[in-house]
């Protein structure tokens, strides 16, 4: 008799503890009011990766056969920060407005006779007004992805164009750029705040290149931005 209790009092444990798993999880939306605020802010940090896409004049190992054999960009690091304003214009899209600071680095080399290269070193403070256009996909309980596009005018604080030690930079970057820029990220719904790591590329439409009458400057025909960011939102 006591055998027969255990055993019907295991099998209706059993059947309880079955039933309990079938039960499906529900998870809970964090803030699911979020996305119908006509707008929102906050802070973008990021990772900036620089470089120049340089063209040389046609004609360099014929004017400068004994002087400079070519030029090239080496990317170098930096570091942005800006204030992420975002408005609702509808379920999928939204417009941004991202002022920010970057201190970017560029690095350009010549090589010259013997084996011997010369390295010319730009350090930029550079202010960028971008505007963008964010299509974003339909949220899964806490997460969605998005693809983000648009244009930046951005203005070296830097520049040495015009400098009181300009005569100490034979190459020059002109301070003014419009820049195109794509990219994409992946929006992340905490309980306090969203949380968005995002990647984007940006292209300069503008020839930064100073013209003057020295060797190197000389050598090179046009020089444009080449941006990659890996940055991250708390809003």
């Amino acid at each position: 008799m006591v055998l027969v209790l255990c055993v019907g009092q295991a099998s209706v444990h059993a059947q309880r503890t079955t039933k309990r798993r079938a039960q499906p999880t529900i998870r809970t939306e964090n803030m699911p009011k979020y996305d119908r605020r006509r707008f929102h802010f906050g802070i973008n940090l990021g990772i900036a990766h620089s470089g120049l896409a340089i063209r040389p004049i046609p004609e360099l190992r014929d004017l400068l056969p004994d002087t400079l054999y070519g030029v090239r960009s080496i990317w170098q690091p930096g570091f942005s920060m800006g204030i992420e304003s975002n408005m609702r214009l509808s379920d999928h899209w939204d417009l941004r407005f991202t002022p920010t600071l970057t201190l970017a680095s560029r690095l350009l080399e010549f090589d010259r006779p013997g084996g011997e290269v010369d390295q010319f070193q730009f350090e930029s403070t550079l202010a960028e007004f971008p505007v963008y256009f964010k299509f974003k996909s339909v949220r899964l309980v806490n997460f969605r992805v998005y693809v983000i596009g648009g244009f930046k005018y951005t203005f070296d604080l830097s520049s040495k164009v015009g400098a009181d030690d300009a005569a100490s930079y034979p190459v020059k970057l002109r301070p003014h750029d419009l820049l195109a820029e794509l990219g994409f990220g992946m929006d992340f719904y905490t309980g306090f705040f969203k949380f968005s790591p995002q990647l984007k590329v940006s292209w300069g439409m503008m020839d930064l290149h100073y013209p003057e009458g020295n060797l190197y400057s000389r050598s090179i025909d046009m020089m444009q931005t080449r941006t990659v960011y890996i940055s991250f939102l708390f809003e």
